[in-house]
C-alpha cells in the first residue's frame, strides 16, 4: 500500500472512531460539567448580583445538545450567571441554577426560563437537557414521583417543593411558566432525548422555607 493510501486509511479509521465515540465524550464532557459545578465558591452576595444582571433567554437558539455546542458551552458558560442550586435527591438530581436559558448555560446546570423570577416566590421555572444519558442533567426528572422532594438554594435559604404533579405537554404550552397563585417550582425538559414537540412537566409546590446552615448545605447541595 502506498503512503499515501495509508495516509488516507488512517484518517478513515480515525474519523470512523470518532464518530463511534463522540456521544460517549460528549456525554462525559457534559456530566463532569454538571456535577462538578457547585456553590463553594460563591457567597449569597455574588448569588444576589447575579440574579440582578441581564441574561440572555433565547429560546429558539436551543437544540439538542451537539458536540460542537458541547465544546463552546464547556468554555463560554457564564459563572457569573450561577444563582443558585437544585436538588433532587430521590433522582439524584444536584445542579448549579443559572440565569438565562440559552446553550450554553444549558450545558452547565438548570436555568432559569424568565427575567424576574424569584426563588421561593410565586412560579420558579427551570428548564434542564434530557440527554441520552438518563443520568445526566434533567434526565433523571423522568423517573420522579408524586410526593418527591425538590431543595433549591440562594446561599441565604433552602426552599423545599413537594411534587405535586407529572405532566406531558405540548412545546407551545407556556401556560406552565405562568403564576398560579402558589409559591411552586417548575421543572421543564424533553420527553425523550431525541427531537420532540413534547415537554415533561415537573410542578412542586413549596411547603418549607428555612434558613440556610453547613448541615443543610451539606446534606443537599454538596457533591
Amino acid at each position: 500500500m502506498s503512503r499515501t493510501k495509508k495516509i488516507i486509511a488512517i484518517i478513515i479509521l480515525i474519523i470512523g472512531l470518532l464518530l463511534i465515540f463522540s456521544p460517549f465524550i460528549k456525554t462525559a464532557i457534559v456530566k463532569y460539567m454538571s456535577s462538578h459545578g457547585d456553590l463553594t465558591s460563591y457567597s449569597a452576595s455574588d448569588l444576589d448580583k447575579n440574579n440582578k444582571k441581564k441574561a440572555t433567554f433565547d429560546y429558539d437558539s436551543v437544540e439538542l445538545p451537539s458536540m460542537s455546542s458541547v465544546l463552546k458551552g464547556a468554555t463560554n458558560y457564564d459563572k457569573n450567571a450561577v444563582v443558585g442550586s437544585i436538588a433532587v435527591p430521590s433522582v439524584d438530581i444536584n445542579l448549579m441554577i443559572l440565569k438565562g436559558t440559552n446553550t450554553a448555560n444549558l450545558i452547565a446546570g438548570a436555568t432559569t426560563m424568565l427575567p424576574d423570577q424569584t426563588m421561593g416566590k410565586g412560579n420558579y421555572p427551570l428548564a434542564g437537557h434530557h440527554m441520552r444519558n438518563q443520568s445526566v442533567l434533567f434526565g433523571p426528572l423522568m423517573d420522579v414521583k408524586k410526593d418527591a422532594k425538590i431543595y433549591t438554594t440562594d446561599l441565604k435559604n433552602v426552599y423545599e417543593y413537594k411534587v405535586s404533579e407529572t405532566k406531558i405537554v405540548n412545546e407551545t404550552e407556556v401556560s406552565v411558566l405562568a403564576d398560579a397563585g402558589d409559591d411552586r417550582i417548575t421543572l421543564i425538559t424533553c420527553d425523550k432525548a431525541t427531537e420532540t414537540s413534547k415537554r415533561l412537566v415537573v410542578v412542586g409546590k413549596l411547603v418549607k422555607t428555612e434558613k440556610l446552615t453547613k448541615k443543610l448545605q451539606s446534606k443537599y447541595f454538596a457533591k
